[in-house]
């Protein structure tokens, strides 16, 4: 396991998306998703546990990329309909670069979330990043899954109530699902305004600078981790050319 700072992290995955985004062959967009596979296997990242979580996401790309093939126009013709070209082979190549490059941002965003919130602060902090945004990570990374988890209780107290979520029609279901979500949203806001508060009653951005009781410092290891990233990224710009 790679213990590495909370800055190496964060410049991986900045370098690395980046280089999602600006690489278009579906060549190096799997070299790049190996080694981003490789960096997480590295750092512990449970891929199996993640992959199985995020099995939802992968048919909103599938339907993405066949948007994207069927509106793109280009190469031999594959499916066909009359004179329309509804598949083309520049059309599959656009829709497997979406699911690379979506693959690839995803994965490697999972090198940031294993690490711990608070970490992740120290490190913004560390970049000079200001004090607010710090802070809005901090909250973000601690909101979402509190608003997760009171959503999966009040399904659960439906469907314990004899609800059956499957039979229920499409416009019952999303009726239902609005006044499931309305009381989560607002525990959520009420939460946020006694955060605000406690803030505010122990002085948040009451001086300009803040002082961190963790002193953070990069090591040899970590200069080794960007430079063999930096590195990498740059051969596989150089196989695409």
């Amino acid at each position: 396991m790679m213990n590495l700072d909370p800055r190496t992290r964060i410049i991986i995955v900045f370098i690395v998306s980046s280089a999602a985004i600006i690489l278009k062959e579906v060549k190096s967009l799997m070299l790049l998703l190996a080694f981003t596979l490789v960096i997480c296997i590295l750092s512990s990242v449970p891929l199996k546990k993640a992959t199985m979580r995020l099995r939802k996401l992968w048919y909103v790309f599938i339907v993405l990329a066949i948007i994207q093939s069927i509106f793109t126009q280009g190469g031999d013709a594959l499916l066909t309909l009359g004179s329309i070209r509804l598949l083309t082979t520049k059309g599959l190549e656009a829709g497997i670069s979406i699911i690379l490059r979506m693959s690839i941002i995803i994965y490697s965003a999972l090198i940031i979330i294993i690490a711990s919130p608070l970490d992740m602060v120290y490190g913004l902090a560390a970049m000079k990043m200001p004090q607010e945004i710090g802070f809005m990570v901090l909250l973000a990374i601690k909101f979402l899954p509190l608003i997760r988890d009171e959503f999966i209780d009040s399904i659960t107290a439906v469907q314990l109530a004899g609800a059956d979520l499957k039979k229920i029609p499409l416009g019952k279901k999303i009726s239902l699902y609005t006044y499931i979500l309305t009381p989560s949203v607002t525990k959520a806001l009420r939460r946020a305004r006694y955060i605000s508060l406690s803030m505010e009653c122990r002085g948040f951005r009451a001086y300009p600078t803040r002082t961190y009781y963790c002193k953070l410092k990069l090591k040899k290891f970590d200069y080794t981790i960007m430079a063999a990233t930096i590195a990498s990224i740059i051969a596989i710009i150089l196989i695409s050319w």
